[in-house]
């Protein structure tokens, strides 16, 4: 390549990175005026117990008349991606809520935006060090030496490997459509990237990769799920005053994105995806073997069977690898008002009604065999 072609096509992606960049502002912009329309999330009083580069610890707040001593920690561990409030977007279809009510302590590691320090932070950073922070501070806050670890989509693959390095720190798993084989049956993204450029170019045009690209990425992989089924589930809901609130709230939610680490989506897309070094037992975070064979804490599953991006066959091979002894696998079929069905298992009614009662059913069943003398 001559001088003058790199010179150009350096300017063009200099102009690409920043007009996403500014898109990423613009969709923001909107975010806030739905708030101030009335459709922005309505989350849950919160205290931050750590806060550090990349990451700040939320802790909730309890329920009148319990005993902190008591309960059980759940830390939930989001998609670093949008905000993690889709795990409490409104109080009929907050799993925080839900979760709290039921008994436990609740924690959420709140991604923070990366800048130039964290442009070099990885996946030995994201599913290791910061979460690593998190639990030792939950300890420290009189949550227990071992938590619940609960995870949504790339959040759910975050906390499947740092349980795979960890497995003693943690009480059980809770993985909600999360992608964990990337190869064949790996869904519409993992067909998408294994044609796409090295990531090592998008990274060195963007520096941080801007969520509006990410977007753009996961829409054209399936537009089945990011834009048609939305406009049905727009149709769907308007009958039902409730349902129609979920869908605009989660509407709101999907303009709350914010860049991904420059090193961590190169390690992303590379390791996991395009040559899926997890699934098959060959990926090494910060010097040590993060396997399925690791995954010894019990472990509960959530997929989405008629799902194009997370399909069963992205989470099913590691399920059956790991060698938990308590394994439960639940079946999500999908619900109304929840404009994404892959968010629907966290803002669905009907997913509150049923999958997330048999959830903590589960998570109490692992309470009490570690404390058998705990009442039921």
């Amino acid at each position: 390549m001559t001088e003058d072609r790199r010179r150009t096509s350096a300017g063009g992606a200099t102009f690409w990175a920043d007009a996403l960049h500014h898109f990423d502002a613009v969709r923001r912009w909107r975010g806030f005026a739905m708030d101030g329309m009335g459709l922005g999330p309505q989350e849950s009083p919160y205290a931050i117990v750590l806060e550090q580069s990349g990451v700040r610890l939320r802790r909730y707040e309890l329920p009148p008349a319990s005993d902190p001593a008591v309960l059980p920690a759940v830390l939930i561990v989001p998609a670093p991606i949008k905000r993690g409030y889709i795990w409490d977007l409104l109080p009929h279809v907050s799993v925080v809520r839900r979760l709290a009510a039921d008994g436990f302590r609740v924690y959420m590691t709140e991604w923070t935006e990366p800048g130039d320090a964290e442009q070099d932070f990885g996946l030995a950073d994201y599913a290791d060090r910061l979460i690593g922070k998190c639990v030792a501070a939950i300890a420290r806050d009189g949550g227990g030496e071992r938590v619940f670890l609960a995870g949504h989509s790339l959040g759910g693959t975050l906390a499947t490997l740092f349980t795979s390095l960890h497995a003693d720190s943690v009480r059980g798993l809770v993985v909600v459509e999360a992608p964990l084989h990337f190869g064949v049956g790996g869904g519409a993204l993992a067909r998408m990237v294994a044609d796409a450029p090295p990531a090592a170019t998008l990274r060195e045009a963007f520096g941080n990769i801007p969520g509006s690209f990410l977007n753009l990425v996961s829409a054209r992989a399936s537009p089945r799920e990011f834009n048609w089924q939305r406009r049905v589930d727009m149709i769907a809901s308007l009958a039902d005053p409730r349902a129609l609130q979920t869908h605009l709230a989660v509407e709101r939610w999907t303009l709350d994105e914010f860049p991904i680490a420059g090193r961590f989506f190169e390690e992303l897309i590379e390791q996991l995806y395009r040559d899926d070094l997890f699934a098959r037992g060959q990926l090494s975070i910060g010097g040590r073997p993060a396997l399925p064979s690791g995954l010894a804490a019990p472990l509960l599953a959530v997929i989405g069977k008629g799902s194009e991006i997370i399909p069963p066959g992205s989470m099913l091979p590691v399920i059956d690898a790991s060698p938990a002894d308590r394994k439960l696998v639940l079946d999500y079929a999908g619900d109304v008002g929840v404009a994404l069905q892959h968010v629907g298992p966290l803002i669905g009614r009907a997913a509150h009604e049923h999958l997330w009662p048999q959830i903590t059913r589960w998570l109490w069943e692992i309470v009490r065999s570690d404390e058998p003398g705990r009442p039921a």
